[in-house]
């Protein structure tokens, strides 16, 4: 397999186009993510599973369908990203190959994020508590390249490095050091679970002050994995990926790729918890989760880089990155020489995202509410965030059949955002629009560093709670 550096970065460029505070809902999208003290049924599943044991939860509640993606790059503006939607096959100029090495040998020249649910639901039983289950794809991905790595990526052996002889004695992972690039996709079957603990104060009915517990279990099936880090003088490089992705390994020597079988052909495997609390005073909530703690085992089809010295460009045919054209490039990817070279690896493991969530609601009144959120890694893990993130949002209804939300978001990593959603419905108690972006402002001023996404939802059918 030949290559496989550079098409998993092309790949990451134009199919995964999704900022990595998990805004995968209209509901938590439309605030840019301050839902941790607002969302209650199964839309707080891998948000607060302790948000099910609130008073004011549905009977039953029920959505399939819902989807979310999102990018936020320092690297390519509106414009190109537009036009790798629109014209893939236009060819890059020597400049505009140029401008894209500069552009790419930022820090973070890519995050990405994507949610696809497909059936949500959830059912709560007075005094037992609220459960929600729900079954839905994940993908997350981060890009960022040394100048190095990015020089070679769009001119191939053009590139200054291979003029430069003194370099071919040194390993890759010098050469490209501080380059990581890191790709995960995997489906998750959640099983969330959360109740009222006690109260303190009050009336019989009505606690004045109320404390919430959940917890929530995944079980998970790995898909696809990529992982190319170059760090102090280290390359950690893994590769699995399902047979459902169509990778070409007939050129691998001494590996024999695996079918992958069983259910949704993964080729991996794990479990992660959500847990989560809060406290609910009068019309204010305070709650606390961490979500995604747990791992993956993959076990099929994996491979590793070897760390080997610069390759002779004169056995080499590579020019770089020509279009946006996934699969012409993917094709001249490999058809020609590689610069880094895989062998078949042992089995290995990958933790999640896993973040620490401290968020905030207000229930102003039955029309208007208030949240706000800072989202934390606990891990660094490449597709985490890296630094703390910040959100505040609200929801206002002008009818019982419209609402929209607005807010404010961000931190040192992201630019200033502000997040924007509508919601129409719901018709026959079935028919409901949400639709939602990270970044109202990316939309209009269409400049550098876009922040793009959307989330979308349909249908949704609620039972009301008995009075």
């Amino acid at each position: 397999m030949k290559k496989l550096l550079f098409t998993f970065a092309f790949l990451l460029f134009t199919f995964y186009l999704f900022a990595q505070a998990d805004l995968g809902l209209p509901v938590a999208t439309g605030k840019g993510g301050a839902a941790n003290g607002i969302v209650k049924d199964w839309e707080c599943i891998g948000i607060n599973p302790a948000n099910l044991g609130w008073e004011n939860n549905y009977r039953f509640s029920i959505s399939p369908l819902i989807f979310g993606i999102s990018i936020q790059s320092k690297a390519l503006d509106y414009a190109t990203i537009k036009q790798a939607a629109l014209d893939p096959n236009k060819k890059f100029t020597k400049e505009e190959k140029q401008n894209y090495v500069t552009l790419f040998s930022k820090d973070d020249g890519l995050n990405l994020q994507s949610n696809i649910n497909w059936l949500a639901f959830s059912f709560a039983i007075p005094k037992v508590g609220g459960f929600a289950l729900n079954l839905r794809d994940r993908s997350f991905g981060h890009i960022s390249l040394n100048p190095n790595a990015s020089d070679v990526l769009f001119n191939g052996t053009s590139a200054k490095i291979f003029k430069d002889t003194s370099t071919y004695t040194k390993l890759m992972s010098e050469i490209f050091d501080g380059t990581r690039i890191s790709f995960m996709d995997y489906r998750e079957l959640n099983l969330s679970y959360g109740r009222k603990l006690f109260g303190i104060g009050g009336t019989k009915d009505s606690s004045a002050v109320s404390v919430y517990g959940g917890f929530g279990f995944k079980y998970l099936w790995g898909m696809a994995n990529f992982e190319m880090i170059a760090e102090n003088g280290k390359l950690n490089r893994h590769s699995s990926m399902s047979s459902k992705f169509g990778i070409d390994y007939r050129n691998m020597k001494n590996f024999t790729p695996e079918n992958s079988t069983g259910m949704f052909d993964a080729v991996g495997s794990g479990t992660a918890w959500d847990f989560g609390a809060g406290i609910g005073i009068r019309k204010m909530k305070i709650t606390f989760s961490a979500t995604d703690i747990g791992k993956i085992n993959w076990g099929h089809n994996v491979l590793v880089a070897v760390d080997i010295p610069m390759p002779d460009t004169s056995k080499m045919n590579y020019s770089g990155i020509e279009s946006w054209n996934i699969l012409e490039q993917v094709n001249k990817m490999f058809n020609d020489s590689g610069i880094v070279q895989f062998k078949s690896g042992s089995d290995y493991e990958t933790e999640l995202s896993s973040k620490l969530r401290i968020g905030a609601g207000y229930q102003f009144s039955k029309w208007i509410v208030v949240g706000a959120d800072m989202i934390m890694p606990m891990n660094d893990n490449p597709t985490n965030l890296s630094k703390a993130y910040y959100a505040l949002g609200t929801e206002i209804g002008l009818a019982s059949n419209f609402k929209f939300s607005f807010g404010f978001t961000g931190n040192s990593q992201y630019k200033f955002a502000m997040p924007f959603g509508v919601t129409i419905g719901r018709f026959a108690k079935i028919f409901e629009i949400r639709v939602a972006t990270n970044d109202i402002l990316t939309h209009i001023t269409k400049g550098a560093e876009p922040n793009i996404s959307i989330a979308l939802s349909l249908f949704r059918f609620n039972l009301e709670p008995k009075k």
